[in-house]
């Protein structure tokens, strides 16, 4: 009797394991789109554009495309207040030989961000021949990293790595949707 007693245990056990490990929130890390550690204080920034008038037209498609989701707003700001800057650069030398783009993202050590900088490397974009619909792509994929995503082995998302073909996926959506549902530092 007992012997039962304890396999009906087990069995409930794990069961219970089971389940909690299914919950969305225990399983973040393992979504389509990872999604990062920080994260704004709310799914809003203010950004500026400071980039030629072919370069922000590819930012303000990407920007398009983003807030279509739903998801996140970019909302344009002052030169004087603004979160995130928008630019371009010409560096295609050491680390950035071969990108089309970078982020970078500053905050407070509670995880949230205060600032970041994109730059869309236009250099790599002639080198490489990309094409007008190419660098949205590129532009999409660095205004993920400013919302708090990281790179994906989903061969459909905007967020892999060398992305150049992608939109923005649904489970990219889904990820920043659930990356401002979690509390900051949660993932």
């Amino acid at each position: 009797m007992k012997r039962k007693y304890r396999a009906k245990l087990g069995l409930t056990t794990l069961t219970i394991i089971v389940g909690i490990g299914l919950t969305p929130i225990a399983n973040a890390k393992s979504i389509a789109t990872p999604i990062s550690r920080s994260r704004w204080p709310h799914a809003q920034v203010t950004y500026v554009i400071q980039a030629s008038a072919s370069e922000r037209r590819v930012y303000q498609a990407a920007i398009r495309a983003w807030n279509a989701t739903g998801q996140f707003k970019f909302v344009q700001g002052t030169t004087a207040h603004h979160q995130v800057t928008l630019g371009t650069s010409n560096a295609t030398t050491g680390q950035y030989y071969r990108l089309a783009g970078i982020t970078f993202s500053t905050g407070y050590p509670n995880g949230y961000y205060t600032k970041a900088q994109v730059y869309l490397l236009t250099r790599n974009f002639t080198r490489y021949h990309y094409s007008y619909s190419d660098q949205v792509h590129v532009a999409e994929h660095e205004l993920g990293h400013t919302i708090g995503l990281e790179h994906s082995r989903d061969r459909h998302s905007v967020m892999l790595a060398d992305n150049r073909y992608n939109g923005i996926s649904s489970a990219d959506s889904t990820a920043v949707r659930l990356r401002y549902r979690l509390p900051v530092g949660r993932l």
